[in-house]
């Protein structure tokens, strides 16, 4: 079988939240995909927890070592062995429905030009109320906002070509959080970005958590309006300079003020 998209990721100390993610990802129904995790220099068991968890994928999954601390070096350190048409990014902390790798492959079948795929992140089953709203929520952002960004890192593919093509994850370019939000500016220079109602995944909520290391509300109320073409003025000499003032650096991330496992 022929594999066509490479899944990174990237972890540090995520201890009881990395086990359940992986075996989301190894009941995949479509099976064309190899799984890259990135350790990031843990200090906990989270290494081994990966590996044990990833054995039933054999040959598909790898464990590998980035001692570089910060999130972005360990994205870079996994696109840099990617050898498939597609790469898809997901977080330790997210469950993935089993049709995740085939609706990622097929909405890049369906559309050529794309440059990247993006899942709805839900909170609940989806055949609920709150999730239909969620769902329809961003699908309609999406349309009237075409050029922004409206899913998470844990939520993002791409094609390895456009990825490539935009630089990729660079910390020399952008070292801050919100890496997620940059990232898809530049990758949407070389094609639109996808989104589809039936294309979801699940976050936990421990990142309700995360106001230290994300934006203001008037930084992100500002990014959804600014026009498309001022986004190099916004990431580059407005929302950098700002995260850079009240140390939003990436490796923010790595300072985790959640329970070590989930409840």
């Amino acid at each position: 079988m022929t594999q066509k998209l490479t899944i990174i990721l990237p972890f540090f100390n995520e201890q009881g939240w990395i086990g359940p993610t992986i075996d989301s990802l190894a009941a995949q129904s479509d099976r064309r995909f190899r799984l890259l995790l990135v350790d990031n220099g843990s200090t906990d068991r989270g290494a081994d927890e990966a590996a044990t968890h990833a054995a039933p994928l054999g040959d598909l999954a790898a464990v590998i070592q980035c001692p570089v601390p910060g999130k972005i070096h360990a994205m870079a350190a996994g696109v840099a062995r990617v050898e498939t048409p597609l790469v898809a990014i997901c977080d330790a902390d997210t469950h993935y429905p089993p049709d995740y790798v085939q609706r990622v492959i097929a909405l890049f079948d369906a559309d050529p030009d794309a440059a990247a795929v993006m899942a709805i992140d839900l909170y609940g089953p989806p055949s609920t109320p709150e999730s239909r709203r969620r769902a329809a929520f961003i699908l309609r952002k999406s349309r009237r906002f075409p050029g922004k960004c409206h899913a998470g890192g844990y939520a993002q593919a791409f094609r390895t070509q456009a990825l490539r093509a935009a630089g990729g994850f660079d910390a020399e370019r952008w070292p801050y959080v919100l890496e997620d939000h940059e990232i898809v500016h530049r990758v949407m220079r070389h094609g639109p970005a996808l989104y589809h109602a039936d294309h979801v995944c699940f976050p936990s909520d421990r990142r309700a958590c995360r106001k230290a290391v994300s934006w203001t509300r008037a930084e992100r109320l500002l990014y959804r309006y600014i026009p498309a073409t001022a986004l190099d003025w916004y990431f580059y000499r407005f929302l950098g300079k700002r995260l850079a003032a009240r140390d939003g650096h990436g490796t923010a991330l790595r300072a985790k003020d959640w329970s070590s496992s989930p409840s």
